[in-house]
């Protein structure tokens, strides 16, 4: 699994090198992130939206990745007749349906084998979720939480059990202003000899780029939709 997650590097050659780089400045500035990497002391932020993790991973036994990115938008500028939970819902069953399509999940699809596994990659499938408790999205993703605001998945990668994540995309209502935000932790043991495979320079740069990304074009969907 690791060797097909470290291929997607390739991606990234010649001229498209280029676009991504310019890509990745231009959503920097209109984008709100942030990002930690390291151990998880009990005097760090906790991440925001996400109610599943283990308190022990909040100890020096672990060591994790974080990553936030936020965009707000005008309530005015959103859909009128649509409310922001299920605002939420068709943003998520977008992302979802063009994470599919992105080089890092063809690679997780060439070792999902099981009907499921097989199905969750489906865009037809996606854009029938209301993403339950139980639901599977791109083969990895499990819906652990669900409420008005938020999904939040537990990340399950095969062949490599050593690492967990979650990944939470949600909104926040602020006077006249939705914030749409996604999160991602991995963590593994701090004795762990292997690497997560975000711990790669390249590997984490290309996850910052499409998670802000998504973020930025999703919530330009839904202003879109009202259009």
């Amino acid at each position: 699994m690791l060797r097909f997650i470290v291929t997607v590097s390739t991606v990234i050659t010649g001229g498209s090198a280029i676009y991504f780089y310019m890509l990745h400045r231009r959503l920097s500035s209109r984008i709100e992130h942030k990002s930690h990497r390291g151990k998880l002391s009990a005097s760090c932020p906790k991440p925001i939206e996400m109610e599943s993790i283990p308190e022990t991973v909040f100890t020096d036994r672990y060591f994790a990745l974080y990553d936030h990115a936020s965009q707000s938008v005008q309530r005015p500028s959103l859909p009128k007749n649509v409310s922001t939970d299920q605002l939420l819902t068709k943003l998520v069953r977008r992302n979802m349906t063009a994470f599919s399509h992105f080089p890092q999940a063809l690679m997780i699809r060439l070792v999902s084998r099981a009907p499921e596994e097989q199905r969750s990659f489906k865009a037809s499938y996606i854009s029938s979720l209301d993403f339950d408790q139980g639901d599977l999205v791109c083969g990895v993703y499990r819906v652990i939480a669900r409420s008005k605001n938020k999904v939040e998945f537990e990340i399950k990668m095969k062949n490599m059990e050593f690492i967990n994540g979650r990944l939470a995309i949600s909104f926040r209502e602020m006077e006249s202003a939705v914030v749409f935000s996604s999160e991602t932790l991995m963590w593994r043991r701090s004795e762990e000899t292997q690497s997560m495979p975000l711990e790669k320079p390249l590997l984490r740069w290309m996850h910052e780029t499409a998670m802000w990304w998504l973020i930025d074009s999703g919530v330009r969907y839904l202003v879109e939709m009202e259009s």
